[in-house]
């Protein structure tokens, strides 16, 4: 291969390189705001230089004007650099320059600042719509499926006469699926309620422990057949709203199921140290990785694509733990569990009541 060649596929190389490097760039819902950014500058920057060229070009023939008036007037002009004239008309001509150059940057910069701020707000803008488009879709089937497992018990109702055992067996099921559409309506109303300032979490004396007890007796039975370990303080109270805690409690233990694998253990757990009351919930799952943590909190959030999840949700439940523990002053701690799977620590002060 000579070397003429080689660097003809260099070139094509280059040139394959830049075309899907713009391809990338101009891609997607910014393609249009890509193109005026690009024209804009390169706009600005072209009446800069354009300015630039005719200040030099007029100070070119103001000069000459001067030194034919000074040699005609002199007689040569050796001494013409100077003259008072020349170093007038200098002055000025810097001043311009300097002029050109700053207002040129400054105009540039602020210009630069202006649209990616409103692509920020775009940006900002598309997310929140996708993130919308994904609650609608997972609200669709967190509604969908409890309500079509319920119509057909009642429909095998109807129709058979069942057995005691699988009757009962289905009251059961279909009262978990109650449960569920009763938990999903709750974090609906409670996500709209903490949007406004009045979010109605009224703080009162509540007794914990025994909100605990009731919500860990729900997921002791699951289809997943995980074990549920409990570890509660009894008569543990704080002054907090018992439909918030009780929120925050029921969206953290459903997590943990909803995310480790079949046969797994998940832990509860209750302590009071001093005037400090803990809450502990730890699984054995996948984890949350690192780079996911400071978004999980978001309203819809939701880690992954929610038409190729397997797991279905809202993206509202840890957005309403991490609200409620903010009104009542609480920290929440995510942390990695051994030999796997995630522990959430969440830590209120008692108050007097």
């Amino acid at each position: 291969m000579n070397i003429s060649t080689t660097e003809e596929l260099s070139n094509k190389l280059l040139a394959l390189a830049l075309l899907h490097m713009l391809k990338k760039l101009f891609a997607g819902p910014f393609t249009i705001f890509y193109i005026v950014f690009v024209y804009t500058i390169a706009f600005s920057v072209w009446w800069a230089y354009l300015l630039y060229s005719k200040n030099e070009a007029a100070f070119s023939e103001k000069l000459e004007l001067d030194k034919i008036h000074y040699t005609t007037t002199a007689g040569n002009d050796a001494d013409f650099t100077t003259t008072d004239t020349y170093k007038r008309n200098f002055e000025k001509y810097q001043r311009q320059r300097v002029m050109i150059l700053a207002e040129g940057s400054v105009f540039v910069l602020l210009l630069i600042i202006g649209l990616m701020q409103v692509r920020r707000v775009f940006a900002k803008e598309i997310a929140l719509a996708a993130l919308q488009r994904n609650f609608v879709h997972s609200i669709t089937h967190e509604l969908k499926s409890p309500l079509a497992s319920i119509k057909a018990s009642l429909q095998t109702f109807q129709k058979r006469n069942l057995e005691p055992e699988k009757r009962d067996k289905l009251v059961v099921n279909s009262l978990s699926d109650v449960e569920r559409l009763e938990s999903l309506v709750d974090n609906i109303l409670i996500a709209a309620k903490i949007e406004r300032e009045e979010h109605g979490l009224e703080p009162d004396l509540v007794d914990i422990s025994f909100v605990c007890e009731q919500i860990s007796k729900r997921y002791f039975s699951n289809k997943k057949e995980i074990v549920l370990v409990t570890e509660i303080a009894s008569n543990v109270y704080l002054k907090i709203s018992k439909v918030g805690f009780a929120s925050v409690v029921n969206n953290l233990v459903e997590n943990a199921i909803k995310y480790s694998p079949e046969n797994a253990t998940v832990k509860l757990q209750l302590q009071q140290l001093n005037n400090i009351v803990k809450l502990t919930i730890s699984d054995t799952g996948f984890g949350i990785p690192e780079a996911e943590r400071s978004k999980i909190f978001q309203k819809f959030y939701r880690i992954g694509n929610e038409e190729t999840r397997k797991n279905k949700g809202t993206g509202l439940g840890l957005y309403i733990v991490k609200r409620v523990v903010d009104v009542f002053k609480g920290k929440i701690t995510i942390k990695n569990n051994t030999p796997s799977g995630t522990i959430f620590e969440l830590e209120f002060m008692q108050t007097q009541a």
